[in-house]
């Protein structure tokens, strides 16, 4: 230390004294003996009752109240209460017995090995001395002298009570004369003196370098930034650091590198090591402060300091978090009516449980609004939402859709949704009904008109009489076909109504389509050779049967042949196959025709009452077979279904195999 130069006055040399005077202390004065502290009077009773508190924490036992004691204290010392006890305490005392045979050991240890020291005690008349033969008057004399009698210091060593109070002894009239030996104290003074020296030598040296270290950070700093034949401010990769990020970083490792330095110093490490690691702090410090010069010339300090983008950041997320509280009052609070029927019933509670003297649940009950309002009032929300959708679906937009619920909330839209659904699919086909009730009633009228004017007619001329036999007998004909013609109309009007209605028995039985086919086919040979249409017929390899009504399954294959007989181009082609279908278990019927008039029609409008394929209705048909056919095939637990593909027409049978 270079605080002064005498090596007298030193504070190593004043520690050196002390601690000493100490040891002396604390082997004669306070351990005194192996058996005194084997005996346990060195035992501190601190020491045993934090041992005791300690485990009444491990018993749970927190208050004295908990054990019907008065006082801490009281609990400690009862002698009943720590009885189970007794083992683990006198553990612990040998324990501590064994920690003050170890201390009372090192500290004589150290004593012995202190070089120069010599020393004289004496407590309660009992002396002891160190080497034996050192007398008082040659202690006196040396020096380096400490004396401590009765509480009274006296030394050659100047202001050395400014260090230690010395009023730790344990017994009142102990006396201690300590001295150091004269050669060990020259010895010291002169190795004191070369340290000090080489001390002050590497100061100056450190001084020197530091001052020309500091020069040259100066011109690196001067520098910094620029780069030849270049403009502006020329940055490195480490310049895009943030500044008190790479400040913090670099505060870590300067200490970590002072105090290994420290370390190889007390340890005695090469020096060499201790410069290599003193000029590694130094390039990471002058890295710094040119990054730091750099960024302070590109005038962008305040962009690169992380610290204040934190709190930029932090104040935007707040004031986002203001406007979505904003907005959450505005929308849902606010705008919610569910919300206000529930605030005003909530503070109500609050008001009331506060007013009968119960604030525990007035504060329950406002943590409950605050939760509830934030967890649930989305939720009012969307309910009012909902309740505004069913209003508009009540008055007439059937159209509208419940969207962005979910949980039951969300089954609910969806419910209401099928429902405006539902209303709309009903208004559809109520619409549909209708038109189709208008078309009946226009084809229906126009169907029975046209016979009924050529009826009218025929009667009128045949009623003047003046007609000769020929031209009677041609309106006579006339009569008898549109006569027929209406009575077809009105089979078929009242065939189709017992259809539609399903007022007609069925007797369900095991049929075999290829044997009613051909069955039919034979019955209807007069009809099929006077088409002009050529009938090619493929049948399965293997019997198969279905499950129908005979009689009105071949009703319905009838129609369909005088369907096409009627609607087939002339001099073409009718294929009609029957297969089985073994994934859904089903008989086919399939009937294949070209069309003599375009089909400009969809097959489900092919189907209904009185459509025709010739939009003109000339053609001898009601436009009720297709329809009839459809009907009987829904009663028998079957499908018909039509395909048209430009002038193909496709009518197919589907039924149960038995």
């Amino acid at each position: 230390m270079a605080n002064t130069n005498n090596y007298l006055e030193s504070a190593e040399l004043e520690d050196k004294v002390l601690t000493a005077y100490d040891d002396i202390d604390q082997v004669y004065n306070f351990y005194k003996s192996e058996e005194n502290i084997r005996a346990g009077n060195t035992l501190n009773t601190k020491d045993i009752e934090t041992f005791k508190q300690n485990k009444l924490a491990t018993l749970g036992i927190e208050e004295p109240e908990d054990l019907e004691f008065a006082t801490e204290q009281e609990m400690l010392n009862d002698t009943v209460f720590w009885e189970p006890y007794a083992a683990e305490i006198e553990a612990e005392k040998k324990r501590l017995i064994n920690d003050d045979l170890y201390q009372y050991e090192r500290l004589k240890q150290e004593l012995e090995q202190t070089q120069g020291l010599s020393y004289i005690i004496d407590s309660k008349g009992i002396k002891n001395s160190q080497p034996k033969e050192v007398s008082q008057d040659n202690l006196l004399n040396r020096r380096v002298t400490f004396t401590y009698n009765k509480g009274a210091i006296t030394s050659s060593l100047p202001d050395i009570d400014q260090f230690e109070p010395l009023n730790y002894s344990v017994e009142p009239d102990f006396q201690v004369i300590i001295g150091f030996d004269d050669a060990y104290i020259a010895q010291r003074e002169v190795l004191y003196q070369a340290e000090r020296l080489q001390f002050l030598w590497l100061m100056s040296i450190f001084i020197v370098f530091f001052i020309l270290a500091a020069i040259f950070a100066l011109f690196a700093c001067i520098s910094a930034g620029r780069k030849k034949d270049a403009e502006g401010v020329h940055f490195l990769p480490i310049d895009e650091f943030w500044i008190d990020a790479h400040f913090l970083l670099l505060l870590s490792i300067e200490t970590v590198v002072i105090a290994t330095i420290v370390f190889f110093y007390d340890q005695n490490f090469p020096r060499a090591d201790m410069l290599l690691l003193f000029a590694a702090g130094s390039a990471l410090g002058l890295n710094f402060l040119l990054s730091l010069v750099r960024i302070l010339k590109g005038g962008n300090f305040w962009e690169r300091l992380l610290f204040l983008k934190l709190i930029k950041q932090l104040g935007q997320f707040m004031k986002g978090q203001f406007k979505n509280f904003s907005a959450y009052y505005n929308n849902i609070m606010k705008g919610s009516a569910t919300v206000k029927r529930f605030m005003f019933w909530a503070i109500l509670l609050v008001v009331l449980a506060l007013t009968v003297q119960i604030p525990l649940l007035g504060i329950a009950s406002f943590i409950g609004i605050l939760y509830l309002l934030y967890s649930g009032g989305k939720k009012a929300k969307k309910y009012d939402e909902i309740l505004e959708g069913v209003e508009r679906i009540k008055n007439g937009e059937v159209d509208y859709k419940l969207t962005g619920f979910d949980g039951a909330l969300g089954e609910l839209a969806d419910g209401i949704n099928a429902i405006g659904a539902g209303i709309t699919m009903a208004v559809a086909e109520e619409v549909k009904s209708q038109r189709l009730k208008t078309e009946l009633l226009t084809n229906v009228s126009h169907d029975i008109r046209t016979p009924l004017t050529s009826i009218i007619t025929s009667v009128d001329l045949l009623k003047n009489g003046k007609l000769d036999p020929e031209e009677n007998q041609k309106y006579l004909d006339i009569l008898e076909n549109k006569a027929h013609r209406l009575k077809v109309l009105t089979d078929d009007l009242f065939e189709a109504a017992k259809a539609s209605s399903g007022n007609i028995e069925v007797e369900f039985q095991a049929v075999d389509l290829e044997m009613l086919m051909t069955q039919g086919l034979g019955e209807m040979e007069e009809e099929l050779a006077h088409s002009g249409l050529e009938f090619i017929t493929h049948y399965p390899e293997e019997l198969f049967v279905v499950t129908a009504d005979g009689r009105l399954l071949w009703r319905v294959i009838e129609n369909l042949l005088f369907n096409i007989l009627k609607y087939a181009q002339k001099e073409s082609r009718v294929y009609i196959e029957l297969s089985k279908c073994e994934e859904d278990k089903t008989g086919r019927v399939v009937f294949k025709n070209v069309s003599d008039q375009p089909l400009n029609i969809s097959p489900d409008e092919l189907m209904e009452r009185f459509k025709r394929g010739d939009e003109t209705r000339n053609s001898e048909g009601s436009g009720l077979g297709l329809a009839i056919a459809k009907d009987l095939m829904t009663i028998q637990q079957g499908e018909l279904k039509l395909e048209i593909d430009g002038d193909l027409f496709k009518a197919a049978i589907i039924l149960p195999l038995a």
